[in-house]
Parts: structure tokens; C-alpha cells; sequence
């Protein structure tokens, strides 16, 4: 089985959050090993509740996707909005969450475009940041007939500043 050149990006992409996973949670590590050695529990237990909140919920939702191509693509959107302190979360249909769902609903071509869809919705976010501006992303799968759409918002406090539906429809055959 021949990779694409978008698998070749997600993989290298894949890796490079996996190794800045890696030394964060080393990292993590040694401030809680610090802390119980100072005889600081409880500062080892803030610690580890403020590190728990972030973000890991919605890495677990994105694991309930059995599509593989999809839960790659998402799982590297929704670090990189992380890394540019963008808040983020992730709704889509419990059916979504069964193997044969995807069957009538996913096509190996989406990958390229759904790709490129959530690289423009990131330099979007990007160009949005400012100082003290705190910008929320919600990313919502919806099911269609015969396929299925993915609506990315941008918002801050106030406004919505982006809000982009795309949507894959499987051709008859």
C-alpha cells in the first residue's frame, strides 16, 4: 500500500507531537518528583489536577473515532491549536464512534481535502491572536446522507470570526 503525500505530512506531523508529548511529560515528571521531594504533596496534586485539564479530554474523544485518517487529522488540528493557546473542543454523533459507520460514510480522497480544510481554519486562528485575546474553537462532524460535514467556529469573547462548514458527499457509484 502506496502512502499519499498528505499520509507522508501526518505521520511526520504525528511523530513530532508524540516526541513534544514525550518531553512535556517528562517535564511534568520532574515537577512532581521536585515537589513530593521538597515534602510538598499537596503541590504535587495541583499540579497534576492543572495538568490533567488541559485539553487531554478532548485527544480521548478524538480516539473514539475508528477512522483512522480522520482521528490523524483531527488529533494534529486540535494540537496545533492548542500550541497557539487557542481553547479548543470537539462534538460529533455517537454513531460516529462505530467502525461501520465509516463504511457508508468515508472515502480515503477526504483525507486530502479535510486536511487542507483544517490548515486554513489554523491560519485563521493564527491571524486572529492578539495579546490578551482568548479565541475558542469549536469543531463539530455532523452525519449526512451519504457522507458528512465538518463545521469549524472561531470566536472569541465577543464575536464570531470564522465559522466554515465543509462538507463530503460519497458520488453514487
Amino acid at each position: 500500500m502506496k502512502m499519499s503525500e498528505v499520509e507522508h505530512v501526518l505521520l511526520a506531523e504525528l511523530l513530532q507531537w508524540y516526541s513534544l508529548q514525550r518531553h512535556d511529560f517528562m517535564n511534568h515528571w520532574q515537577v512532581i518528583m521536585g515537589n513530593l521531594q521538597l515534602n510538598q504533596p499537596e503541590k504535587a496534586l495541583a499540579y497534576m489536577r492543572e495538568m490533567l485539564a488541559v485539553g487531554w479530554e478532548q485527544e480521548q474523544r478524538i480516539a473514539q473515532i475508528p477512522e483512522p485518517g480522520l482521528a490523524a487529522i483531527l488529533l494534529g488540528f486540535m494540537i496545533r491549536l492548542r500550541q497557539e493557546g487557542v481553547n479548543a473542543t470537539l462534538d460529533f454523533p455517537a454513531e460516529m464512534k462505530q467502525e461501520l459507520y465509516w463504511q457508508d460514510h468515508w472515502r480515503e480522497d477526504y483525507v486530502e481535502a479535510l486536511y487542507g480544510y483544517t490548515r486554513e481554519c489554523e491560519a485563521v486562528s493564527v491571524r486572529s491572536m492578539e495579546p490578551l485575546r482568548v479565541l475558542n474553537s469549536e469543531v463539530y462532524l455532523y452525519d449526512e446522507p451519504g457522507g458528512l460535514s465538518c463545521q469549524f467556529i472561531l470566536a472569541d469573547e465577543e464575536d464570531v470570526l470564522f465559522d466554515k462548514t465543509v462538507k463530503f458527499t460519497i458520488s453514487p457509484k
